[in-house]
């Protein structure tokens, strides 16, 4: 995978690279809820579903503490969301499971960062695709 500037990243949204149109929207509306400052919606939209209430909870409370974690979360789905060349698919059935690999530049260094993340489908039958972060 090439470095691509990372401004393009926030183009255009939903052209993350799998054919799951339930992913990339859920991946596209994180990007917007982290964009728009919303954490708690965002938190509420992005932890598993079996993740405790403490946890979620003090996971919300470091990114309204920390900016710039909250920052580079949403650096990073930019990046997912951008899709081809910026990230690629990399493992997972696409149903109920895929994960990403991308490059997070590394401002100020010439060194880039290899990130992955994977997505999980937490839906259970009969319910809608609710796509989260892998816990």
């Amino acid at each position: 995978m090439t470095h691509s500037d990372p401004a393009a990243a926030t183009g255009p949204r939903g052209r993350a690279p799998t054919t799951n149109d339930a992913l990339r929207a859920r991946i596209a509306e994180l990007v917007v809820l982290a964009r728009g400052g919303d954490v708690k919606a965002f938190v509420d939209r992005f932890i598993p579903r079996d993740i405790d209430a403490d946890d979620a909870e003090a996971f919300e409370k470091s990114l309204r503490d920390d900016a710039e974690r909250l920052e580079l979360l949403a650096r990073e789905l930019e990046l997912v969301d951008a899709g081809e060349p910026v990230c690629r698919a990399c493992g997972g059935d696409g149903v109920t499971r895929v994960s990403f690999r991308f490059e997070m530049p590394n401002e100020g260094s010439a060194v880039t960062i290899d990130r992955e993340v994977t997505f999980v489908d937490y839906a259970r039958d009969g319910e809608a695709s609710d796509w989260r972060a892998e816990g």
